[in-house]
């Protein structure tokens, strides 16, 4: 029976189109067309394109080229058609460069990664990896975690294991291990992805101790993945392969592909050919290897090639003799060769990401020591006004207390002119009417006489003692 066209959900995409954040709507959009074009048959790919088309114009979206090139690189990927998906993605990258949309770069860096991948082109997938991890850094105060960059970490870090580079595909690992600590989500979600791959390295390295280390860290409950059986089990027959117990491993292989549980992958008929070899089952190991090379030989990089077919000639070397071995041995270096290629190029580039890096966390140190001196210097300025304002204020209340000091001192004068000229001089024109009727033979009429002296004298002292008491309280 076909599968039914799945209709591009119009009430969806209106209501991302109607949305006001910028970011939220560009995560939501790149989420919504890459699962449109997934979802679609490939005879009805130009449709769901034609279908957006009309709902950005519809809406004036301002970013409609770059989302329509990337639906379009979306779709030739799908059509795997990979030249013209990198095409398409890399027109989208440079039409959200001259927009300056940084969330936009990531995602089309990183998916222009994806692709060139893909494409065995992994010097171009490391370059762009970095590129999105550039403009990731720009949105970390975006962001509330790291695990955008740790991704891009783990994506390179599997490009450098692929090239044969296990101490840099480490060191990414590392890296992204730091990243996640401290955010829950995120080793969650990353956690068991970083320990699968540490594992392979050390696998691919014959390092057993280690190996063992990590499987058993793997095995820690919270770990979560969809992939996290396969990883286990995974990692659990690599240790039996490393133990030479190529029977156990050889059993634990088939178990694992034949549980529902499995996540399949050609990985496992890799393994398991090698260890029919080492077994001495050579016909079983022949089959699964010339399978390999009819069925994905286009899809399996130098690496995989160079090692299928030296296991073949291996195996012709003990059943067939030298002619046929020295063919398949040809064919193993020629895959060498061009491994060898592609390693010397990775291993330029990962000079010079080590250079940019070393460049930038220059420039990070530079704009702190920049930022620290600016610091410096607003902490002296204010200082500076902190010790002028204390130096004026110093100076105030000094001037402000000789004021105090002159007035007092006028103030003081004034009372003690007060106090000789008009207090002292009634207080003697009283005590002198008083000597004078206490010295008189005829009091009662004296008093009459000097009675009007003797009230204006009295009155006028009062007056002086409340002038005095008035100047006391200004």
């Amino acid at each position: 029976m076909p599968i039914r066209q799945r209709a591009i959900n119009k009430d969806t995409l209106t209501d991302i189109l109607n949305q006001q954040d910028v970011l939220p709507q560009q995560k939501r959009l790149i989420a919504f067309v890459k699962s449109s074009i997934q979802q679609s048959e490939p005879a009805k790919l130009n449709d769901v394109q034609d279908t957006l088309s009309q709902y950005f114009d519809r809406f004036n979206f301002p970013e409609k080229n770059i989302f329509l090139l990337f639906a379009k690189s979306m779709a030739y990927n799908k059509l795997h058609n990979l030249k013209q998906a990198e095409l398409a993605m890399t027109k989208a990258v440079q039409e959200a460069e001259t927009k300056k949309q940084d969330y936009l770069m990531f995602q089309l860096l990183s998916h222009l990664g994806f692709i060139q991948t893909d494409e065995g082109d992994y010097i171009g997938a490391i370059y762009n990896y970095r590129l999105a991890t550039i403009r990731v850094r720009k949105l970390r105060t975006t962001f509330k975690d790291n695990r955008r960059e740790a991704s891009l970490n783990i994506n390179i870090s599997d490009l450098y294991y692929k090239s044969g580079l296990y101490p840099e595909s480490l060191n990414y690992l590392n890296k992204a291990w730091l990243l996640i600590q401290g955010d829950t989500l995120g080793r969650k979600m990353l956690s068991s992805v970083i320990l699968y791959n540490i594992s392979e390295n050390y696998f691919r390295m014959n390092k057993l101790d280690s190996l063992k280390a990590y499987y058993k860290k793997l095995l820690a409950p919270e770990n979560r993945n969809y992939k996290i059986f396969t990883y286990r089990k995974r990692v659990e027959y690599y240790v039996s392969l490393l133990q030479h117990r190529y029977d156990i491993a050889i059993k634990q292989i088939k178990d694992l592909k034949a549980n529902k549980q499995y996540t399949n992958s050609d990985l496992e008929d890799q393994r398991l050919a090698d260890a029919y070899y080492q077994a001495g089952q050579l016909d079983s190991s022949r089959t699964i290897v010339q399978r390999l090379l009819e069925a994905n030989g286009e899809n399996n990089h130098p690496e995989i090639k160079q090692h299928l077919y030296e296991l073949l000639g291996q195996i012709a070397e003990k059943q067939e003799g030298a002619s046929f071995a020295s063919e398949n041995f040809k064919k193993a270096l020629a895959e060498a060769r061009e491994y060898n290629t592609r390693l010397t190029q990775v291993g330029s580039i990962s000079s010079q990401i080590k250079l940019d890096e070393t460049e930038s966390s220059y420039n990070q140190r530079a704009a702190i020591y920049e930022r620290e001196r600016l610091w410096l210097i607003f902490i002296v300025v204010v200082a500076a006004l902190v010790i002028i304002a204390i130096a004026l204020i110093y100076r105030t209340v000094k001037q402000k207390r000789h004021y105090e000091k002159l007035l007092f001192a006028a103030k003081k004068e004034e009372l003690a002119f007060i106090n000789s000229h008009e207090v002292r001089k009634h207080l003697t024109n009283i005590l002198g009417i008083i000597d004078i009727l206490k010295n008189s033979a005829n009091k009662p009429e004296d008093y009459e006489q000097v009675e009007p002296y003797l009230q204006e004298s009295a009155a006028k002292l009062d007056e002086a003692i409340k002038n005095i008491s008035d100047k006391l309280n200004d």
